[in-house]
């Protein structure tokens, strides 16, 4: 009776991992052609066994991304895309944004996570070069790790949209 029940647990395994395995390769596919479409050569692989420990471990460390895990895979794709796309409003911003600091005065949690990242409101106080300074109010994303630097009264190099100096993009720490 034992082995028969251990035989229906192992088939019942081989099963789900062939299901798990179809639906990553499904995924990665439509991931390869989002990022393909966007000019990146991304080839998605299965993780191996010590990618999956550290995935475990990350997961028991953050509840954020364990509730992102836990989503079922195309909710995980739209969020990722939407993180993706933070990323590169981010990326515009620094490459052609007028340069400033910041300083943060608060931190305000919207309720909402994205991928895995906590979702923040933050005023910050911004510096032009030339010395001039508002204040304004952000919307940004701010991993568990990087929480630390991002505390209100931390200081960041920070960058201007030239067309809406309220939209501000918030980088690294400045001394």
């Amino acid at each position: 009776m034992f082995k028969k029940i251990r035989d229906q647990i192992n088939d019942a395994t081989r099963r789900a991992t062939a299901r798990g395995e179809q639906d990553f390769q499904r995924h990665a596919a439509q991931f390869q052609r989002d990022a393909a479409a966007q000019g990146h050569d991304i080839r998605p692989h299965l993780p191996t066994d010590g990618m999956a420990s550290q995935a475990f471990q990350a997961m028991n460390e953050d509840p954020a991304m364990a509730a992102f895990l836990a989503l079922p895979g195309e909710e995980q794709l739209r969020q990722q895309r939407e993180v993706n796309a933070y990323g590169r409003n981010l990326r515009r911003l620094y490459d052609s944004g007028e340069p400033a600091t910041a300083v943060i005065r608060t931190l305000d949690p919207t309720g909402t996570t994205v991928a895995g990242q906590q979702q923040y409101t933050s005023a910050l106080d911004v510096t032009r070069a030339d010395g001039t300074a508002y204040r304004t109010t952000i919307t940004h994303l701010v991993p568990t790790m990087a929480f630390p630097q991002y505390t209100p009264g931390t200081r960041h190099e920070a960058r201007i949209d030239p067309g809406d100096p309220a939209e501000v993009g918030v980088f690294g720490l400045v001394d």
